[in-house]
């Protein structure tokens, strides 16, 4: 344990002392791979998803804020949407407008949380992110979250769908092949589902993390990960969903390996020495429970020059008195 502590400070040590470095790392590789999973699921406009544009674009935004990110990234969706349909591009403009607006107004720090969720559920990891969320947000990030799923289930059915909606949009007139575009998008249950999975997962995994109780937030993510699943599996018998088991088995087991490892670097205490403490002033009582941080020092390492203490003990020598 003291040797995963002992690792715990030295990557937070490295981390910090190279920020200005690695911050931009980070948001090359986000945007990188976002634009990678653009190509291949929507990449129907060749002219930004050659290799060489996805390099240039990644490394520009790699130095500029996560809003301007957020808007970027959400431009070239709907410039690749736009290669299959002038309809449906428009109608996902103005989704993403309306989206952007709930976004500045409330939650205006969160835009990785715009990449990253997508990206969760590409990798067959997305029941992380409700836990995660709710460990280290407050539920006004329930609207990133929610922005986040809609944006990847939108991707998923344009993917999905694409042959089918350009033949709508060609054979039907402008309105009649808007609403059939809605009609396919909103009737699309799983999103519905994993939405209301989630929005319940952030509030019981932060209300839970909010009690007083030992082991809070080991208890938060166990309880959130079994509420994720459950709810996602009972609505999928209920509403004849087609979901891979296996996937949810799998997905649900790598998120909560993955809370833990965020509450090991976020959160460690040490609930053997809490405290309980209280005192009063002139119009309150005070009772105070004290968890010590787990803080343990990186080992530093004294080079002890040999060469150089043997050459000051030659030169401290008195030279000899010839005779």
């Amino acid at each position: 344990m003291m040797t995963l502590l002992e690792l715990k400070e030295k990557i937070k040590n490295i981390y910090s002392e190279h920020i200005l470095y690695l911050r931009p790392i980070l948001k090359f590789l986000a945007v990188f791979i976002s634009m990678i999973l653009i190509k291949f699921n929507v990449g129907y406009l060749e002219a930004i998803n050659m290799w060489y544009i996805i390099l240039i674009t990644s490394f520009v935004l790699a130095f500029l804020p996560w809003s301007v990110i957020v808007v970027a990234m959400l431009g070239i969706i709907i410039a690749n949407i736009y290669a299959v349909s002038a309809e449906l591009a428009a109608l996902v403009l103005i989704i993403m407008l309306i989206m952007l607006l709930f976004f500045f107004k409330f939650t205006p720090g969160e835009g990785k949380f715009l990449l990253i969720i997508p990206l969760a559920f590409f990798l067959k990891i997305p029941y992380v992110i409700p836990i995660a969320v709710g460990l280290v947000c407050t539920p006004l990030s329930i609207i990133s979250v929610v922005f986040g799923t809609i944006i990847y289930f939108m991707l998923y059915v344009i993917s999905a769908n694409a042959a089918a909606i350009s033949n709508i949009t060609g054979e039907s007139t402008g309105s009649a092949g808007i609403n059939s575009i809605i009609n396919m998008m909103s009737s699309n249950q799983e999103m519905i589902v994993t939405i209301v999975a989630f929005v319940i997962t952030i509030i019981v995994v932060y209300s839970i993390k909010k009690t007083q109780i030992n082991n809070a937030w080991t208890i938060a993510i166990l309880v959130g990960g079994i509420t994720d699943f459950a709810i996602i599996l009972i609505a999928a018998l209920v509403l004849n969903i087609e979901i891979s088991l296996v996937w949810l088995i799998i997905g649900t087991l790598l998120s909560l390996g993955l809370a833990y490892i965020l509450q090991f670097f976020v959160f460690s205490v040490d609930y053997s020495r809490t405290e309980h403490t209280q005192f009063e002033d002139d119009e309150y009582y005070y009772y105070v429970k004290a968890i010590p941080k787990i803080n343990v020092t990186a080992p530093e390492m004294n080079v002890k020059r040999i060469n150089a203490q043997r050459k000051r003990k030659t030169s401290n020598k008195k030279p000899a008195i010839k005779k």
